[in-house]
């Protein structure tokens, strides 16, 4: 059903949230490889924190009792340490305001479906204001699933995080990874006498030591992957036994921003990853470029609390979008809400670090 606006005694009917979150999960999705990756999961909330307890790893025991003794639920309540953590709270608002530039593919859709009409006469304000709630709405998820995004990378690269939200200005979410898991080898792998077999044991090892479990991924930048690719060691290990036979490499030029996955090696998938992205005109990696690490938790959450807006009688949700007329400033605002958090399952799941390489 569209959502009516009367502007000094005008009728103004556009899309209402319900709408237009259709119409945005179907308008360029973000690239979402290393949450999908690495945090499958979207637990939720009915509350205004994250009971990491709830979301650990741990396995099930069955609880002893006597053969005379009625039966008994699992504890999911006693744990060694359980930390409550507060999630982020984000409220990006923008206003709406007729669009004057449009998109040829966003265009074909919405005439296709009837909200906009046929053929090439120009475009009424009301379709021009339909299409910038689209844009609005895209930028305002956006900008949470970005500031998620850059939640993983922290978590990846550090154990910790830095939260900035509405609600307060610095809060730092530490998973306290232990400091052994911190590695950068005595020789960089682009310099003669490194040993990167010796080094990706001694990781592994490490990892094991900390109850990280055994690495199913190893993550590293084009630079790295070349480095590795290119040293006598690594190839007499991993190249050469299997000449003519079946080389467990991806042929590629290596030269892409998306994640490519370069070969499996004794079990664990190697994947290059050389995205990006732009802040303040500046063009920033998500990993360094001389970052490796070897992962074995897989099965992290991303998970989301209670929106704390009245009008969501306490749902807890990925994105809570609404919109309304403002007085000051005078214009159609549409804001979106959303109380997310990142969270491993195994707070030792990762070992690695910079200085792989020689810059």
């Amino acid at each position: 059903m569209p959502q009516a606006f009367n502007i000094e005694g005008t009728p103004l009917e556009l899309l209402d949230v319900g709408e237009l979150a259709l119409i945005h999960s179907n308008y360029r999705p973000m690239d979402t490889w290393l949450l999908d990756q690495l945090f499958p999961n979207r637990p939720l909330f009915t509350r205004d924190d994250v009971p990491l307890a709830e979301l650990s790893a741990e396995h099930d025991l069955a609880p002893l009792v006597s053969p005379q003794q009625p039966g008994k639920p699992f504890d999911t309540t006693q744990s060694g340490e359980v930390r409550h953590v507060k999630p982020a709270y984000y409220k990006p608002k923008n206003q709406v305001s007729p669009a004057d530039t449009f998109e040829i593919s966003l265009l074909e859709r919405l005439r296709t479906a009837g909200i906009i009409s046929t053929g090439n006469q120009q475009l009424s304000l009301q379709e021009q204001m339909v299409i910038s709630q689209i844009a609005v709405m895209k930028r305002n998820h956006d900008a949470i699933d970005n500031s998620v995004l850059m939640m993983a990378i922290d978590l990846l690269k550090n154990g910790k995080y830095v939260l900035h939200s509405d609600d307060y200005e610095y809060n730092l979410v530490d998973y306290r990874r232990d400091a052994s898991l911190t590695y950068t080898p005595l020789t960089k792998w682009n310099e003669a006498g490194a040993k990167p077999v010796l080094d990706i044991r001694t990781m592994l090892e490490r990892q094991l030591a900390a109850d990280g479990g055994e690495a199913k991924k190893a993550i590293m930048s084009g630079l790295v992957w070349a480095a590795l690719w290119n040293n006598e060691e690594f190839k007499k290990e991993f190249i050469t036994p299997y000449a003519g036979i079946s080389v467990p490499v991806t042929p590629s030029f290596g030269v892409k921003e998306s994640a490519t996955l370069k070969g499996t090696f004794d079990g664990i998938e190697f994947w290059v990853y050389d995205a990006t992205y732009r802040n303040k005109g500046q063009v920033k990696r998500f990993i360094p470029k001389d970052y490796f690490s070897l992962i074995s938790d897989t099965n992290g959450s991303v998970a989301h609390c209670k929106i704390k807006n009245m009008l969501a009688n306490g749902v807890a949700q990925q994105y809570f979008d609404r919109q309304w007329y403002c007085e000051d400033p005078s214009g159609i605002m549409l804001m979106t809400e959303s109380a997310p958090l990142v969270v491993p399952s195994n707070k030792n799941g990762v070992v690695g670090g910079t200085g792989f390489i020689t810059l």
